[in-house]
Formats: structure tokens, sequence, C-alpha cells
């Protein structure tokens, strides 16, 4: 079992019936049972530790001792990327959220163009990484945008660009931040351009040259690294 489940909204302390693909997961998939202790969140910084007492056809019914909440990680650090293959962008999604990025914007670029949006696919996916890993809040899946559009703002006050051969990242990491990666074969000489008159300094992640999905990932790592404590505790 995962170790936490997500619901549009959660119930106050008591006993409440969860329903609908929820229910039918943990009762029909994974055959909870009364007694079973289940976390529950919001995505929003709520959680809810929750016993399940009664397991029916297409509900279940739990009790809940209270709500608490988390306030939201900070700094933000987004991950905005050329979409890469279909399977390569959902490895992507899986474990930056694991990682902890508070959200993502895939792009469209010169040599990525549009071949399907998958947005709702990939939401679920990142929901149950987050999931997996227990965070509060679920990141951010953007719609796909054109490099260009998503460059006219309005953007996090740190703009890093994945680049190689650059100096790698500080340590300092104040003010909400996004790291840009390019797609296979790198941003064009104009996009670099583009991107530059924006306000993104180049940055490195390592000697080698990455993947997209590679770099987004090691990029948000190295970031991340220095916001110390991961998600705040909840408060009472």
């Amino acid at each position: 079992m995962a170790n936490r489940y997500f619901l549009p909204d959660l119930p106050g302390p008591g006993e409440s019936w969860l329903t609908g693909d929820l229910a039918h997961h943990l009762g029909r998939v994974l055959r909870a049972r009364p007694g079973e202790h289940l976390m529950l969140g919001d995505g929003r910084g709520g959680t809810a530790a929750a016993v399940v007492t009664a397991v029916e056809r297409d509900r279940l019914r739990v009790v809940i001792d209270r709500v608490v909440q988390s306030p939201r990680p900070r700094p933000a650090v987004w991950i905005a990327f050329a979409l890469p293959k279909a399977a390569r962008t959902e490895w992507l999604f899986e474990h930056a959220t694991e990682v902890g990025v508070t959200g993502f914007q895939p792009l469209w670029t010169s040599r990525t163009r549009p071949c399907g949006e998958r947005a709702e696919r990939w939401r679920k996916l990142v929901q149950a990484a987050a999931g997996q890993c227990d965070r509060a809040w679920l990141p951010e899946v953007k719609a796909p945008r054109e490099l260009a559009d998503w460059l006219a703002g309005p953007l996090p006050e740190r703009r890093l660009l994945a680049a190689a051969g650059a100096a790698p990242p500080g340590p300092d990491l104040q003010h909400d931040t996004v790291l840009l990666v390019g797609p296979e074969g790198g941003f064009t000489a104009e996009e670099v351009a583009a991107a530059a008159a924006a306000g993104f300094v180049p940055v490195g992640l390592g000697p080698h040259i990455l993947r997209t999905e590679t770099a987004a990932l090691v990029g948000a790592g190295l970031l991340l690294a220095h916001r110390a404590g991961g998600e705040p505790p909840p408060s009472t």
C-alpha cells in the first residue's frame, strides 16, 4: 500500500465514508480490511490519519482522529523542460516528484513539437508518486506551452538554464527557482538567446552530456539538497 492517498477534500474528524475510485482501489485492488491504518491527504498540505472500520462493495468507512496542515515548502523549485519521448517524460514526472519539485512546466521547442498532450495522465503519475513518498503537497503539472510564450512570463525570481560546461548552481536557495532544460540536441542558438534575454543564467550539472529527463532530475536534486528540512512538519 502507498504511504498516502489523496482526496479532493478531506473529511473532518469522526466517521466518514470513502467512495469512488479511491474506495474501489483500496477495497477491491488492495483488499483493505477493518483495522488497517491509512494516511489521507488533499494534496494542499492537509493530512488525516484514518482507520478502516468497514469495507463494502463500493465504499469504505473510516474514522479520522484529526486533520493537520503542513505549510507549503519554500522556496519553490520548478522544472521547465522540453518534452522527451513519452516513457522518459513519465519517468521524469515520477522521480522528480519523489525528489521534491514544486511543479512541472512541459515545453514545446524547435526540436520538440506537439504530439498529443497527456496532462491528465501526468497528474495521475505525480499523485501516485507523491503517495508513495508521502508528500503532503502535490506538485503542480502545467499544460505544455511554446517556449517563446512561456519565456514572456511571469517567471520565478531565480532562473537557471542547464548548460554543458557552465559552473554548477550555487548552494544559496533563497528565492523561488526554475530550472530550464533543453531537448535532445539542445536548444537552438535563438532559443538560448531568448532565454538569456529573459534572465536565465547557465548552470552546469556535471561533466557529461545528459538526457533531458536525467538533467532535470539531477538539477532538481542539486537545488533541493540546499533547501533545509524538506517539507515542513504539519501544524496542529
